[in-house]
């Protein structure tokens, strides 16, 4: 994807979270334990003003609490104009300082688009209506960000810093395995495969079709869910050592 197409996915998606939360404020989230629909949106409006700060400044900028109640819906539309604001202030041929270090231009929007997407599924199933796929693309290239920046940040030691509700842990050092194939048709060959393997320092990914310890085939956006912690193992095909699975999953912390 380039630059330009993730701000739609962003703002398409924050208002399906708050069409999502709006009037269920206090309903509990299933994929974020002790959260309340009310604090899901205040984190968003947060992480969207974060966002911001980043690029206005290159650096963390204070963040103002997310208000109470109702008055939480308003704000969180108006740290989107502020994150989009920055999106088109900033220039495109840049590197963008973040939190992993230097990235290229698309970083924050990017990072933005698949955080809210995960956290619009979320509002989704408090809300228990049925849940709309995160966008193929993006369910990509979501994936490729947890497996080439968020894990290799982590390994550094920046754990609870990745921006969401939680992070992604991994059976690090194991030498292990693991191959996903998403099954989307619009998808070119390759495009949607990773073999992931789990080395002492961090994990290594190519795009290829290869046979994995465990290999898991499914719709691009049900895979990032997955690795998420946000989809349950019965929505896919599994081969192999499915404990290696089991692993992952148990090592995902909200």
């Amino acid at each position: 994807m380039d630059r330009a197409s993730y701000p739609a996915l962003l703002r398409a998606d924050t208002e399906r979270l708050l069409a999502a939360g709006e009037g269920r404020l206090d309903r509990p989230v299933p994929t974020c334990p002790r959260w309340s629909v009310e604090r899901l949106l205040g984190h968003v409006g947060r992480v969207h003003r974060n966002a911001a700060g980043w690029l206005r400044t290159g650096g963390r900028t204070e963040i103002p609490p997310a208000p109470a109640g109702a008055a939480v819906v308003a704000w969180v539309r108006d740290g989107l104009e502020e994150l989009t604001e920055a999106v088109q202030s900033a220039d495109p041929h840049v590197d963008e300082q973040t939190f992993a270090g230097p990235q290229p231009a698309s970083f924050w929007v990017r990072r933005m688009a698949v955080e809210t997407a995960l956290h619009r599924i979320d509002a989704e199933l408090a809300a228990g209506e049925g849940t709309t796929p995160v966008d193929t693309a993006l369910a990509v290239e979501g994936i490729d960000e947890l497996f080439g920046v968020l894990l290799p940040f982590r390994a550094l030691g920046g754990a609870g810093a990745l921006g969401g509700a939680g992070s992604a842990g991994s059976p690090a050092g194991s030498g292990k395995t693991m191959h996903l194939h998403a099954t989307d048709p619009a998808l070119a060959a390759g495009e949607g495969e990773w073999l992931i393997t789990f080395d002492a320092d961090e994990p290594s990914v190519v795009h290829t079709h290869a046979e994995g310890d465990v290999a898991v085939r499914g719709p691009a956006s049900d895979l990032l869910l997955l690795l998420w912690n946000r989809a349950s193992l019965d929505r896919f095909d599994v081969f192999g050592d499915a404990a290696l699975l089991t692993c992952w999953r148990d090592e995902v912390t909200i």
